[in-house]
């Protein structure tokens, strides 16, 4: 699903991916708590690689593709700190998500709702005004409105009680 060779990414002089491989097949997850989060950044695009390559669903080349374009590929992320939108509404959060669908569906799937009811629930609250716990369930719910085929969460537990 996911094929990185020779990765290298620098924050300055700092050297921080050295000649990273990694692959990834479909339906596995990786550890928590090994300095993931500057990966997470290179595959998405928020940061620069200064080599190596980032190869998705086995022919698809990542590390020159813009971050929209990767999430029009499939590739759904939820960055460590949720990242949501305070002042949108939870379902006005959801739908900038909609916006990179292949299919240009303008609808939420009724399937991020069924995982996280309290969403619904709470559609027209605004997100800043959510728990910690039901933000992070509004940033996956946001990442899983593209129906990705990969998903790539950063610290997806934080702030979510265990029930």
């Amino acid at each position: 699903m996911l094929k990185i060779q020779k990765l290298n990414q620098y924050y300055g002089e700092s050297h921080t991916l050295w000649d990273l491989d990694l692959d990834v097949p479909q339906g596995q997850c990786g550890r928590n708590g090994v300095g993931k989060t500057t990966l997470m950044k290179c595959i998405m695009g928020e940061e620069t690689t200064t080599s190596g390559s980032i190869e998705f669903a086995q022919d698809v080349e990542l590390t020159k593709k813009k971050t929209e374009d990767r999430s029009r590929l499939g590739i759904g992320y939820v960055p460590q700190g949720r990242q949501i939108f305070p002042l949108l509404t939870v379902e006005e959060n959801l739908r900038t998500g909609l916006a990179v669908r292949k299919d240009g569906s303008k609808k939420i799937p009724e399937r991020v709702y069924e995982l996280f009811p309290v969403l619904k629930e709470m559609k027209h609250r605004r997100g800043g005004d959510l728990s910690g716990g039901q933000q992070q369930q509004l940033a996956i719910g946001r990442a899983l409105v593209i129906e990705p085929r990969l998903l790539i969460l950063d610290e997806p537990g934080e702030g979510i009680q265990p029930n």
